[in-house]
């Protein structure tokens, strides 16, 4: 496990964008799955403003949308999909074929579970993923105690995250389940990023590097990932008791 530490942010959201743009640089039709939470938005944009500058060709991945709350759809604010096609497919131009979305209308999550696992199959599996970490430490919608099982997974979400998830809507929403690549599937992608933030995630990000590895925890799972890079500002990395390896 590779740990880099930027001063703030902003830095470390040039910092992930350059490794995100560098690894579909060095990988074209590799598969990318990136997060839709708030940490990784600033990342977002500084890639498709390093496309505008000639830097990376994004329409040369293909990529798997990591979750999705069940219940809302492509036009309701708040949803995965409408975040990640405002955020960046739109800006960048990414034609729709080469992009797989969770339906969460959907009246059969389990369709929809086993296209995207087709789709993941379809491309070699994932090559790169960009995973943010909640409150609870949870990975896309792998919440505390979400099982070892391959594939994607449709479940209940933790209270935490109910909680949390009211900022996103603009209004209360009774969400309270969730769609997701399994993290089993996840800790198989060749090359992983965990991107955190800001001080409230400092205890959780000391959990997740330092302590036991335990589904209760499912961000620790990544301890055991070969190629994981961890990218934490100053302030998420407050609590840890070892010095960085790298600082940004």
């Amino acid at each position: 496990m590779e740990i880099k530490v930027a001063l703030d942010h902003e830095e470390l959201s040039l910092m992930a964008a350059e490794k995100a743009a560098d690894y579909i640089r060095n990988n074209p039709n590799t598969l990318v799955c990136l997060a839709a939470g708030d940490t990784p938005l600033d990342m977002l944009r500084e890639l498709v403003s390093m496309q505008s500058r000639g830097e990376v060709d994004l329409s040369s991945a293909w990529y798997a949308q990591l979750d999705e709350w069940i219940g809302l759809g492509a036009n309701d604010k708040g949803s995965c999909i409408k975040v990640m096609t405002d955020t960046f497919f739109a800006p960048a131009n990414i034609p729709k074929d080469r992009a797989m979305f969770f339906d969460g209308l959907d009246t059969d999550m389990e369709y929809q579970c086993r296209k995207m696992e087709c789709w993941i199959k379809a491309h070699g599996g994932i090559g790169f993923t960009l995973l943010g970490v909640g409150m609870n430490g949870h990975i896309g919608f792998n919440e505390p105690g979400t099982p070892d099982m391959p594939g994607c997974i449709i479940v209940p979400l933790d209270d935490t995250t109910k909680s949390v998830s009211q900022k996103y809507f603009g209004k209360e929403l009774p969400v309270t389940t969730g769609i997701t690549i399994g993290w089993r599937t996840l800790l198989e992608a060749r090359t992983v990023v965990l991107m955190v933030s800001s001080t409230k995630k400092a205890s959780i990000v000391r959990e997740a590097l330092e302590g036991h590895v335990t589904i209760d925890i499912p961000a620790s799972v990544f301890q055991r990932h070969k190629n994981v890079t961890v990218m934490l500002d100053e302030a998420a990395s407050a609590l840890l008791g070892r010095a960085p390896l790298i600082t940004f």
